[in-house]
């Protein structure tokens, strides 16, 4: 009896030796033909944490590239856009620097006029351009809807809000993918300084305002210049909110000063010119092109209205230099996606060779294991063979 369960004992040994080396080929095979030196998380549990971070951090990587492939398809179409904006911006600027030529009839007047007209309307098809999603460009926020609406006087309203999308790039860099229209068409900056000039000229005066600033942001009055002329010299009165404050001998090299205000002037004066001030940090580009268009159709012989083309003239000059900045901004923008992408590959690149460390099967050694265990195998299966034919009666 006790034979007899040693011999099945015996028996069950070889016979789990033969399927553990079995199990063994079997793995061999397995992970030659799949290149892996990990299969389950039970051949290595710490590498297979690893891996697993691995895997997660690639994930996030790619999303990333996902998202910089589309702030870049935005930020194109925005860049193409503003490239627009600039070249009608300058031929608006030029329509209207030559219609202050004082040698122009009425009929070239109204041939610029018409220029100007349709160099409007196509900015206002540019500053409702939408991208390759439908979304319009410059609504900031708000995209779904349109964000500049032209009545029939010419007047433009902003209908989108004052915010950016962002795109989010890496886990903590966020990029602006957009820039809201009231930024970058209402908000250009006054190229006289803080205030917007009114010209009262008299028939002849070549007057124009260079500059006008105030130190003093609380002071919000309105001021009027008043010039005289008498023998060769000109004299001012400076008036503030209809309040005469100063009066005196114009000097062109000092302007005028008066407490926290300073005016530049330039151009020749005629007796009774006048220049009233309004305090205005903003010019918008869109008031620009409808003074333009109405100054149109004024005589050539009124210096008042020459004196508004230039100031029209300037303030789209000054358009273009503030949406040329907001093209450089798209420009870094787009630099910081390149590099922030570049940065992505590179770091995958490092993860995979980290991940390949732990995860690839090094064949050298996974073929000397494989015919190791194949040969053990072969003995197990003639231990088997042995042991299965044992029988009491072979040697009697």
């Amino acid at each position: 009896m006790i034979s007899r369960i040693a011999n099945f004992h015996h028996y069950n040994a070889v016979s789990n030796d033969m399927n553990r080396q079995q199990i063994k080929v079997q793995e061999n095979q397995q992970q030659l033909a799949s290149g892996k030196r990990l299969l389950t998380a039970g051949d290595d549990p710490v590498a297979s944490i690893y891996i697993q971070n691995f895997d997660q951090q690639n994930t996030q990587i790619d999303q990333s590239v996902k998202s910089i492939t589309m702030a870049r398809n935005r930020l194109n179409n925005e860049e193409a856009a503003i490239t627009e904006v600039e070249n009608l911006l300058d031929d608006a600027k030029r329509k209207s620097m030559m219609m202050v030529n004082g040698s122009l009839s009425s009929d070239d007047r109204v041939a610029h006029k018409q220029d100007m007209q349709g160099i409007f309307d196509s900015f206002m098809n540019l500053v409702n351009s939408r991208d390759e999603s439908g979304n319009y460009v410059f609504a900031g926020t708000q995209y779904s809807q349109q964000p500049f609406f032209r009545d029939n006087n010419g007047d433009v309203a902003y209908v989108g809000d004052s915010y950016q999308r962002m795109a989010k790039i890496a886990p903590s860099v966020d990029v602006p993918i957009n820039d809201a229209g009231d930024k970058l068409f209402l908000e250009v900056a006054n190229p006289f300084g803080d205030y917007q000039p009114d010209y009262a000229l008299e028939s002849g005066s070549l007057l124009l305002l260079s500059q006008a600033k105030n130190g003093n942001d609380a002071d919000q009055s309105e001021y009027r210049v008043d010039f005289s002329t008498s023998s060769g010299s000109t004299s001012y009165e400076l008036y503030q909110d209809g309040a005469l404050v100063s009066t005196a001998p114009f000097d062109p090299h000092k302007g005028i000063q008066w407490n926290t205000l300073q005016i530049d002037l330039k151009g020749e004066i005629k007796n009774g010119d006048s220049i009233a001030l309004n305090r205005q940090e903003n010019v918008s580009v869109f008031d620009a092109f409808k003074r333009g268009i109405n100054l149109s159709d004024s005589d050539v012989s009124d210096a008042s209205a020459t004196a508004e083309l230039h100031q029209v003239a300037e303030e789209l000059a000054q358009g273009f230099k503030h949406i040329n900045r907001a093209r450089s901004e798209v420009g870094t923008r787009l630099q910081t996606l390149d590099r922030q992408e570049d940065m992505h590959q590179d770091f995958k690149i490092v993860m995979n060779e980290a991940r390949g460390t732990l995860e690839d099967l090094d064949y050298a050694t996974a073929v000397i294991e494989l015919n190791q265990n194949m040969m053990a195998l072969q003995a197990s299966q003639q231990a088997f063979a042995k042991t299965k034919d044992l029988n009491l009666f072979n040697y009697i």
